[in-house]
């Protein structure tokens, strides 16, 4: 073949199989759980790892996250209803309970045919952002990758436990905290479109603030403004999507006050909102049954999205 054929048929090839490419990523497209990760994956991909990463685990739990990630649990084939979750576990800044109010957590949901992320945030090793911005970083890489991984980013919502559901509630209410203006992510909606706080911290001032939770996230001798902007109760707008709270009547780690002043700013704005009051005094109670009628909250949150339209 002489020397300009033997170049035409190879381009003629290239080109072939370029659009071959082309077609059989598609395809793909069309079948999402060929994109969806089957593990740990990194909030902050664009960036290099922190290296040493500091974090490990202890007595069940983590601690000294460096490199935030998310773990994602998939509903079984022919379940998924197109919804997600972002979990955050509790820990007070300081540490994440990631067994009982985070993995326990995401089976539940993926039970039910929602797509559940288990987050481990930043926490008081690195401080206020951090957290909130990894908070938003997971809703956003959630939405980012909604088409290929089979998720409606009309149904992306927040559940967070204790400091976990003040991170939950941050998101809620600060979703358009600024951030970097060269995130690639920033054009994205951080707004989740509802969001489960289990006993969670709300405020950091006053008498019902959780000191551990402050001094974790924001240092010993915080500016009073940073402790205001961080009491989430000042935080809620019209903007402030469906929210179902829960909380032990007698929590002596973090008092139901907490949740009541939430919600009481919470109820002007959506009346698609619930709050449970337990007789209990157990803080941290995650899935975890038979202890009383805080146990059922699970069957409680399960009629309420019902009811939102977010499982069936």
């Amino acid at each position: 073949m002489p020397a300009f054929g033997r170049l035409f048929y190879r381009a003629l090839l290239c080109a072939c199989l370029l659009f071959c490419v082309g077609v059989n990523a598609q395809v793909s497209a069309d079948q999402p759980e060929t994109h969806r990760p089957v593990g740990i994956f990194y909030l902050w991909n664009e960036k290099p790892l922190v290296s040493p990463d500091r974090e490990h685990v202890k007595d069940q739990r983590v601690y000294a996250v460096d490199n935030a990630s998310m773990t994602p649990y998939w509903p079984e084939a022919g379940k998924a209803n197109g919804a997600a979750v972002v979990v955050f576990p509790g820990g007070g800044y300081v540490r994440l309970a990631i067994n009982h109010e985070g993995h326990d957590i995401a089976k539940w949901f993926a039970a039910r045919g929602v797509a559940a992320f288990v987050v481990k945030y930043r926490m008081q090793e690195h401080g206020f952002p951090a957290p909130l911005l990894d908070g938003l970083r997971a809703v956003r890489q959630v939405r980012q990758h909604a088409q290929a991984w089979g998720i409606d980013p009309a149904k992306v919502g927040v559940i967070g436990f204790s400091a976990g559901g003040h991170l939950a509630a941050s998101v809620a209410t600060r979703f358009d905290f600024a951030a970097d203006s060269h995130d690639p992510l920033a054009a994205i909606s951080a707004r989740p479109d509802f969001a489960i706080l289990g006993y969670p911290v709300i405020t950091l001032e006053g008498a019902d603030a959780h000191a551990g939770s402050r001094r974790a996230l924001l240092g010993e001798n915080p500016d009073p403004q940073l402790v205001r902007d961080n009491s989430l109760q000042f935080q809620v707008s019209d903007q402030i999507p469906p929210v179902f709270m829960l909380h032990g009547v007698g929590d002596q780690a973090v008092p139901v006050g907490n949740s009541l002043a939430f919600f009481n700013e919470v109820q002007k704005h959506n009346k698609q909102s619930e709050l449970h009051i337990y007789n209990s005094a157990i803080h941290g109670v995650g899935m975890i049954q038979g202890q009383g009628s805080i146990s059922l909250w699970p069957e409680a949150l399960n009629a309420w999205l019902q009811q939102l339209g977010i499982i069936h």
